[in-house]
């Protein structure tokens, strides 16, 4: 299931965007309302520009404080010059069933295999960015302890591979660890 943050230029995002998305079987919250402690966080953010006159800096920016990547939703007036700004994506309103996720799909997967990021280790859905310490599956940020993250690397990065506790230990731990071998499996069970 899909979650989208509308962020709107009035109290009220436009009904028939939120019809669209309601369509899509998709759930949403406006940036300004309290569910943003939701326990999943969103996907995208849905830029409702769906009307004449529209700031858009002012969305962009609030937008952009969401922390996802950026969709605009616009009016078949608004074109064939929309005023999007920085986004990375845009629907026309009204637009097909299926379309808006297919977009959120390709987004995700944009920002997880990203081609100008030289280094990636991917193991079939995962993907590690050893540059940044990020880690995802399916396209979903996966959040970690540093030695979660160092075990996981290790593991990903020699597949089929068996290693020993006291390897592992050796590897990721190190020679200044002193306590017993199963931390390795409990570290493991986590993972």
């Amino acid at each position: 299931m899909y979650i989208v943050c509308i962020v709107s230029p009035a109290p009220n995002p436009s009904p028939k965007l939120v019809s669209c998305v309601e369509q899509e079987g998709i759930s949403w919250f406006t940036d300004g309302s309290q569910a943003l402690g939701l326990a999943d966080a969103p996907d995208a953010a849905l830029l409702d520009m769906t009307s004449v006159g529209v700031s858009v800096e002012e969305l962009v920016r609030r937008g952009r404080s969401v922390g996802v990547p950026l969709v605009a939703a616009l009016s078949w007036e608004l074109l064939p010059d929309p005023p999007i700004g920085d986004v990375d994506d845009f629907v026309v309103c009204p637009w097909h069933v299926g379309e808006l996720v297919a977009r959120l799909r390709g987004l995700q997967q944009q920002r997880s295999q990203s081609p100008d990021a030289p280094g990636l280790i991917r193991v079939g859905d995962l993907t590690i960015d050893p540059d940044r310490y990020e880690v995802f599956l399916e396209g979903k940020p996966v959040l970690l302890t540093f030695k979660e993250y160092e075990l996981l690397k290790l593991l990903a990065k020699n597949p089929g591979r068996v290693f020993k506790r006291e390897h592992l230990l050796n590897q990721v731990w190190e020679y200044d660890y002193f306590g017993g071998t199963r931390t390795v499996d409990v570290h493991i069970r986590r993972l």
